[in-house]
């Protein structure tokens, strides 16, 4: 979740370029079902892989308000901004084909409370505030406490 989330500076610095909202509705769609197909074909419950996903979804959303409120300006004409379609989509739709991967794994009954507690720790220590971890761990929990 960590790495997927860093990515949403990168998106929001080219949102505010492109002036393109932080919400993109297609695209959020063409996710969930892709990741939501990816997932069954694993063998995980769709509800799960959606409600993961919107979570994620979510978290990202307010990297990218937070980052957008810490730079309202914009950034230096001389910074690279990177392109959505063809460097950041990609990278984020492989990272959730390892986090779909990754969760088709056998887990141990019990497991998921050790789950959660490691994710969080990973988050605060990344420095995600509590409003980014709150929708990433709750899509989370679905995810592992399907069983």
């Amino acid at each position: 979740m960590v790495e997927r989330l860093n990515w949403m500076d990168e998106v929001a610095m080219a949102k505010q370029v492109k002036s393109l909202p932080i919400t993109d509705p297609v695209r959020e769609a063409e996710l969930l079902n892709s990741m939501t197909q990816r997932g069954v074909e694993t063998g995980l419950k769709p509800e799960s892989v959606r409600r993961f996903f919107t979570g994620q979804m979510l978290a990202a959303k307010v990297v990218q308000e937070e980052w957008l409120r810490q730079h309202p300006q914009g950034v230096a004409s001389s910074i690279k901004v990177p392109n959505l379609a063809l460097t950041v989509r990609p990278a984020l739709d492989e990272i959730g084909r390892q986090m779909i991967a990754s969760f088709a794994q056998p887990r141990h009954s019990g497991e998921s409370a050790a789950i959660l507690k490691a994710a969080r720790k990973r988050l605060a220590r990344a420095g995600y505030s509590e409003e980014v971890m709150r929708p990433a761990l709750e899509g989370l929990q679905a995810m592992v406490q399907e069983d």
